[in-house]
């Protein structure tokens, strides 16, 4: 696996438009009903007050993955609403819609990211890491990045490209193979299962929770 250290991810190509003769004509004004909706005014404002209304409902219980930063009752959705388009499915694919708080296999993966993944993880260029660094795949949710069945070819060549060169171990420390698969390709210590497991590349100290702390969505 190569590990050199080129950032290389998803690149959106710009168009240009070359004008000859004289300054362009003014565009004529797109009608309103062309101007496209505004996102939701309160995304990222969940948990503000707002004069004249009720308080955001407070948080039903405290969360310890995928929603662990939520600070109200409504931010655990808008948080949940985000991972479902970056994995580009449906709530289902994790929760069980007869009883939404039920853990899962799919919820205790995304809450095992979620709180011990991602923290052993660094962006090289700074910022928040998330689940849109690696399950947006040119600018599609794919819940299943190393694709299903699994395509051995396509994992080494997307950690190669993507993982190892994008990102580091937290604390600003290179990532190798070995640093969760305890070796290289083809050698013996090689473990290929990383998910649910503890090797990472920074060890992580704290006790796990409870298991009825681990729900990965609303209740």
């Amino acid at each position: 696996m190569r590990e050199s250290s080129l950032a290389v991810w998803v690149v959106s190509a710009g168009s240009w438009a070359l004008a000859c003769g004289g300054a362009p004509l003014p565009a004529d004004p797109a009608p309103e009903s062309a101007t496209p909706a505004p996102r939701r005014a309160n995304l990222g404002y969940d948990c503000a007050e707002v004069p004249g209304k009720p308080p955001p409902a407070p948080l039903k219980k405290q969360y310890t993955g995928v929603a662990a930063k939520a600070r109200c009752d409504r931010e655990v959705f808008t948080i949940m609403g985000g991972v479902k388009h970056f994995l580009g499915v449906e709530c289902s694919y994790c929760h069980d819609e007869t009883d939404y708080a039920k853990m899962t296999h799919r919820k205790h993966v995304a809450n095992w990211m979620a709180r011990e993944l991602i923290p052993a993880l660094e962006k090289k260029k700074g910022g928040e890491l998330w689940c849109n660094d690696c399950h947006m795949v040119d600018g599609k949710g794919t819940a299943k990045i190393l694709r299903q069945p699994r395509d051995a070819r396509w994992a080494a060549e997307w950690m190669a490209t993507h993982l190892v060169e994008d990102l580091q171990a937290a604390g600003e420390k290179p990532l190798r193979c070995k640093s969760c698969h305890g070796g290289n390709p083809g050698t013996p210590e090689f473990q290929k299962k990383i998910i649910l497991t503890d090797r990472l590349p920074v060890k992580r100290t704290a006790e796990p929770p409870p298991p009825e702390a681990l729900d990965a969505g609303a209740d």
